[in-house]
């Protein structure tokens, strides 16, 4: 499976998937185009680390975006804890969820 770390990485720290639209999935067809552009494009909420994630690798960058989910969405606040990081690797990417996961599942344990 590709993007195998990060799919283990969010299911050992028990972040749930709540949208999965990567592209590396749907081989070929009319949208052939965008999963080249766009393989991994993951929602994901961690609940322990009271975090939501956009997991994307879009147009050869892998990223991950992170919100508070303490505050409500319309907030002010929530738009203010957005915090976005960019990786060379699947593994550095698979790393800081973890750091990021795996500090507050412990914490909260």
């Amino acid at each position: 499976m590709k993007y195998k770390r990060i799919y283990q990485t969010l299911e050992q720290c028990g972040a749930k998937i709540t949208y999965d639209g990567s592209g590396w999935k749907n081989a070929g067809g009319i949208y052939a185009y965008m999963n080249q552009r766009r393989p991994l494009w993951i929602v994901a909420e961690a609940e322990k680390a009271k975090l939501r994630l956009w997991i994307s690798h879009d147009s050869g960058c892998l990223s991950v975006t992170t919100a508070d989910m303490s505050f409500s969405i319309d907030s002010r606040e929530y738009h203010q804890s957005h915090t976005h990081r960019k990786f060379r690797t699947q593994g550095e990417l698979a790393g800081y969820l973890e750091s990021l996961l795996g500090e507050s599942s412990s914490a909260a344990a």
